[in-house]
């Protein structure tokens, strides 16, 4: 007896974030890296006071812009790719293990002919920059080892400054830290000491803008270092 065909699954609309230049992005025919730039400089601006479900949104809504942009830009120098995109996280059977590519383009003889994965770092950028630099060498190391003919590429988005000093700057830095590295923010508080032995957290001082061009610059010599362009 043969299963009826599944049923399509309704994909869930994101809720609106409270932040213009974010909630416009979705309703862009094309969305260019200007916009997305607009868009994740404001939440890098207003996120300390941002709720867990704005705050969640706002990521979902700016990776999915990142995607879009990207996948302009690619079919711009490469019009046959028009249409053959696919901006939506894909499941990928790598060499090592399943992987999930951000930007994708397969074909029913070559198998996975494109893939990109994209790790953007809004806040914990001291702390973050280096594990995202090495889940993308991970990811192309495994991608390639099962496609080695595919193209495989990674986007590092980092802000030029990361704001610490407050409890909401140390808050936010500690979500965002524990969704990047699929762990707890419980966790990370033990990691980095940010709570006593009597369950309080340690004073925080004033607001202050710290930059990280310094590491901008060492991820671009590692990069090159590589063998990236």
């Amino acid at each position: 007896m043969t299963k009826p065909p599944r049923k399509p699954k309704i994909k869930k609309e994101v809720a609106p974030t409270g932040i213009a230049e974010i909630d416009r992005l979705a309703n862009l025919n094309r969305c260019m890296i200007d916009d997305y730039i607009t868009g994740v400089s404001a939440y890098v601006r207003q996120q300390s006071s941002l709720g867990t479900g704005p705050k969640k949104a706002s990521q979902i809504r700016l990776s999915s812009a990142l995607a879009r942009s990207l996948a302009g830009d690619i079919e711009a120098h490469l019009p046959m790719l028009k249409g053959r995109l696919v901006t939506e996280e894909q499941k990928v059977a790598g060499a090592l293990r399943t992987a999930n590519a951000d930007v994708s383009e397969s074909h029913t003889l070559d198998g996975l002919r494109l893939a990109v994965e994209l790790k953007p770092i809004n806040l914990a950028v001291g702390r973050a920059l280096w594990n995202r630099f090495g889940d993308i060498r991970t990811f192309a190391v495994n991608i390639h080892l099962k496609f080695p003919f595919a193209i495989v590429g990674g986007v590092l988005v980092i802000p030029t400054y990361e704001e610490t000093g407050t409890k909401e700057a140390k808050t936010a830095e500690r979500e965002e830290v524990a969704a990047a590295e699929g762990v707890s923010v419980q966790q990370i508080e033990l990691e980095i000491g940010a709570v006593s032995d009597d369950g309080m957290e340690p004073e925080t001082g004033t607001l202050r803008r710290k930059s990280t061009v310094h590491l901008i610059e060492r991820a671009i010599q590692r990069l090159v270092r590589a063998g990236g362009a």
